[in-house]
Protein backbone atom coordinates (compact mmCIF):
# COMPACT_ATOMS: atom_id res chain seq x y z
CA UNK A 1 0.00 0.00 0.00
CA UNK A 2 1.08 3.63 -1.07
CA UNK A 3 2.20 5.92 1.63
CA UNK A 4 0.90 8.89 -0.34
CA UNK A 5 0.91 10.06 -4.16
CA UNK A 6 4.16 12.74 -5.28
CA UNK A 7 4.79 14.00 -8.25
CA UNK A 8 8.69 15.19 -8.89
CA UNK A 9 9.89 18.44 -10.97
CA UNK A 10 13.12 19.19 -12.13
CA UNK A 11 14.87 19.72 -15.27
CA UNK A 12 17.75 17.48 -14.08
CA UNK A 13 16.83 13.87 -15.19
CA UNK A 14 19.61 12.51 -12.92
CA UNK A 15 18.04 14.15 -10.06
CA UNK A 16 14.14 13.10 -11.24
CA UNK A 17 15.75 9.78 -11.41
CA UNK A 18 17.07 9.39 -7.85
CA UNK A 19 14.42 11.19 -5.83
CA UNK A 20 11.72 9.19 -7.70
CA UNK A 21 13.59 6.00 -6.61
CA UNK A 22 14.31 7.07 -3.47
CA UNK A 23 10.91 7.66 -2.22
CA UNK A 24 8.97 4.66 -4.56
CA UNK A 25 12.00 2.59 -2.11
CA UNK A 26 9.68 4.46 0.89
CA UNK A 27 6.50 3.27 -0.15
CA UNK A 28 5.34 6.51 -2.19
CA UNK A 29 4.01 6.41 -5.71
CA UNK A 30 5.81 8.80 -7.53
CA UNK A 31 5.58 10.48 -11.16
CA UNK A 32 8.40 12.41 -12.11
CA UNK A 33 8.74 15.62 -14.67
CA UNK A 34 11.24 17.59 -16.49
CA UNK A 35 9.23 21.00 -17.09
CA UNK A 36 7.07 22.78 -15.60
CA UNK A 37 3.97 22.14 -17.70
CA UNK A 38 4.39 18.46 -17.83
CA UNK A 39 4.39 19.03 -13.72
CA UNK A 40 1.40 20.70 -14.06
CA UNK A 41 -0.27 17.85 -16.68
CA UNK A 42 0.94 15.24 -14.17
CA UNK A 43 -0.65 17.43 -11.11
CA UNK A 44 -3.80 17.50 -12.98
CA UNK A 45 -3.65 13.79 -14.01
CA UNK A 46 -2.83 12.06 -11.15
CA UNK A 47 -3.93 14.58 -8.07
CA UNK A 48 -1.00 14.03 -5.72
CA UNK A 49 -0.77 14.36 -2.17
CA UNK A 50 2.56 16.37 -2.77
CA UNK A 51 4.76 17.99 -5.38
CA UNK A 52 8.32 18.68 -5.18
CA UNK A 53 9.33 21.42 -7.44
CA UNK A 54 12.48 23.14 -8.55
CA UNK A 55 12.62 26.70 -8.83
CA UNK A 56 13.98 27.41 -12.29
CA UNK A 57 12.31 24.94 -15.00
CA UNK A 58 12.05 24.97 -19.05
CA UNK A 59 8.23 26.15 -20.04
CA UNK A 60 6.99 26.97 -16.45
CA UNK A 61 9.15 27.65 -13.51
CA UNK A 62 8.54 26.11 -9.60
CA UNK A 63 7.10 29.28 -8.88
CA UNK A 64 4.70 29.89 -11.75
CA UNK A 65 3.48 26.37 -11.09
CA UNK A 66 3.31 26.06 -7.48
CA UNK A 67 0.90 29.21 -7.48
CA UNK A 68 -0.82 27.44 -10.54
CA UNK A 69 -1.17 24.59 -8.17
CA UNK A 70 -1.87 26.52 -5.36
CA UNK A 71 -5.27 28.74 -7.20
CA UNK A 72 -6.74 25.18 -8.04
CA UNK A 73 -5.97 23.40 -4.56
CA UNK A 74 -5.23 24.81 -1.36
CA UNK A 75 -4.49 21.43 0.58
CA UNK A 76 -2.10 20.25 -1.61
CA UNK A 77 1.41 19.83 -0.20
CA UNK A 78 4.03 21.46 -1.76
CA UNK A 79 8.13 21.05 -1.25
CA UNK A 80 10.47 23.34 -3.67
CA UNK A 81 13.71 21.77 -3.84
CA UNK A 82 16.21 24.30 -5.63
CA UNK A 83 20.11 25.18 -5.96
CA UNK A 84 18.99 29.11 -5.30
CA UNK A 85 20.09 29.98 -1.41
CA UNK A 86 19.16 33.51 -1.36
CA UNK A 87 16.47 34.52 0.75
CA UNK A 88 14.27 36.10 -1.64
CA UNK A 89 14.24 33.12 -3.21
CA UNK A 90 13.14 31.13 -0.52
CA UNK A 91 10.45 34.03 0.20
CA UNK A 92 9.13 33.53 -3.40
CA UNK A 93 8.99 30.28 -3.34
CA UNK A 94 6.85 30.44 -0.08
CA UNK A 95 5.07 33.23 -0.69
CA UNK A 96 4.03 31.19 -4.18
CA UNK A 97 2.29 28.93 -1.92
CA UNK A 98 4.59 26.57 -1.09
CA UNK A 99 4.86 24.40 2.12
CA UNK A 100 8.68 24.23 2.39
CA UNK A 101 11.90 24.98 0.95
CA UNK A 102 14.76 22.65 0.80
CA UNK A 103 18.48 23.85 -1.22
CA UNK A 104 20.15 21.57 -3.01
CA UNK A 105 22.54 19.71 -2.58
CA UNK A 106 20.06 18.14 0.24
CA UNK A 107 20.69 14.75 1.96
CA UNK A 108 18.47 11.80 1.84
CA UNK A 109 17.87 11.98 5.09
CA UNK A 110 16.50 15.33 5.26
CA UNK A 111 14.58 15.15 2.37
CA UNK A 112 12.88 12.10 3.60
CA UNK A 113 12.42 13.97 7.02
CA UNK A 114 10.82 16.77 5.52
CA UNK A 115 8.22 14.66 3.13
CA UNK A 116 6.99 12.46 6.12
CA UNK A 117 6.59 16.12 8.34
CA UNK A 118 4.53 17.39 5.42
CA UNK A 119 2.54 14.31 5.06
CA UNK A 120 1.84 14.01 9.16
CA UNK A 121 0.24 17.83 8.87
CA UNK A 122 -3.24 18.18 9.89
CA UNK A 123 -5.90 18.63 7.42
CA UNK A 124 -3.99 17.55 4.41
Amino acid sequence: MSKGKIVIADDEPDITFVLKRMLEMEGYTVWAANDGQAALDLYRREKPDLVILDLFMPIKDGVAVCAEIRREDESVLILMLTGQKKDTDKVTGLTAGADDYLTKPFGEKELLARVRSLFRRPNR
